[in-house]
């Protein structure tokens, strides 16, 4: 079996943020993909493309639209993200040779696209200097006097100011008392007003941006690559976890099935460590394995977590447990 190359595993920034403007932006009219064909046989890049339905952006979307992105009339907008890598020559250099080529794929004017390059680090000066880039509005926003790349704007995260709007791209900038603010002040934008499933996707990011690579779970999730399916899940059992926390242990026992939903929980996430754990250690999991997994309990969990240490075959992780009854 040929196994993929780990560049295949890396998280893919540009897929998270673009999650994170997703749906509230859907809901008030803007296209959002981060899967964009400049060209018919272009290669994958770290694009993000927002377009929008009316006539003009709205104060609504615009709340959604950090400075930069907010400041033009453009109907479609063209993102080039760089969360791990530095801003360079080269990155400078796609986005003029993106934004000509999907112009012209897309019979677009003059003023229908406008495109941006935004670095979650902050390049050196020498960098900017170069290419002519200086600050233009709002800090954090850079445009520049060189013809050929004159109608485009850089974005520099570590640098754009603390309010709600610059909130969810913040999230994601290179500094940690930066992008802290990025997330304290999404939070209190109270996410659950957008819909459930957004809050518990932002509780994801957030708990990926805080954990960092602090445990040899967190390590494995991290060389496999984050996804938007697996941060929503993340997410998802975080915001289950700090919910049951906070609820009064006498207030919990009345709520019908409280315990037994919470037990549950803890198996399911207990499950999907397990599976990753093995996959780890014995490779591709074969089905019964899978099967004995999907309906195991904590107590066989953490057993088979314990065996799993020492094993040298799934044989011996699995060897003295009776077979597995499914219904």
């Amino acid at each position: 079996m040929t196994h993929a190359s780990s560049s295949t595993h890396k998280t893919r920034w540009h897929c998270l943020l673009g999650k994170v403007l997703e749906e509230p932006l859907t809901r008030l009219g803007v296209t959002v993909q981060t899967e964009v064909d400049v060209t018919s046989a272009s290669p994958r890049a770290d694009i993000i493309l927002l377009r929008r339905e009316g006539a003009e952006w709205t104060e609504e979307q615009k709340s959604w639209l950090a400075d930069g992105l907010r400041d033009t009339n453009a109907r479609e907008l063209l993102i080039e993200f760089k969360f791990s890598q530095s801003l360079n020559e080269e990155s400078i250099a796609q986005l003029f040779v993106n934004d000509h080529l999907y112009r012209i794929k897309q019979k677009l004017g003059e003023d229908d696209l406008a495109s941006f390059l935004i670095s979650s680090q902050t390049p050196r000066a020498a960098l900017l200097k170069s290419h002519g880039f200086k600050q233009v509005g709002k800090p954090g926003v850079y445009g520049t006097t060189y013809p050929q790349f004159r109608r485009f704007r850089l974005i520099l995260l570590n640098e754009l100011e603390d309010v709600p709007h610059n909130a969810p791209v913040k999230s994601f900038a290179s500094r940690k008392s930066e992008w802290r603010k990025g997330l304290d002040r999404m939070l209190a934008r109270g996410l659950s007003q957008v819909s459930i499933h957004f809050e518990h996707f932002f509780s994801g990011i957030r708990s990926v941006r805080m954990k960092g690579l602090m445990d040899d779970i967190m390590q494995e999730a991290d060389q496999h690559g984050w996804t938007p399916e697996s941060v929503m899940e993340l997410g998802r059992l975080t915001w289950f976890e700090a919910m049951m926390n906070n609820i009064p242990e006498e207030r919990l026992f009345q709520i019908p099935r409280a315990m037994e939903i919470r037990q549950e929980g803890r198996e399911e996430e207990g499950r999907k460590i397990v599976q990753r754990l093995l996959t780890r250690r014995f490779g591709p999991l074969p089905e019964y394995v899978m099967n004995k997994i999907a309906h195991a309990d904590a107590e066989s969990l953490e057993r088979w977590g314990d065996r799993l240490l020492d094993a040298g075959s799934l044989d011996e992780v699995f060897a003295t447990d009776p077979p597995v009854v499914t219904h």
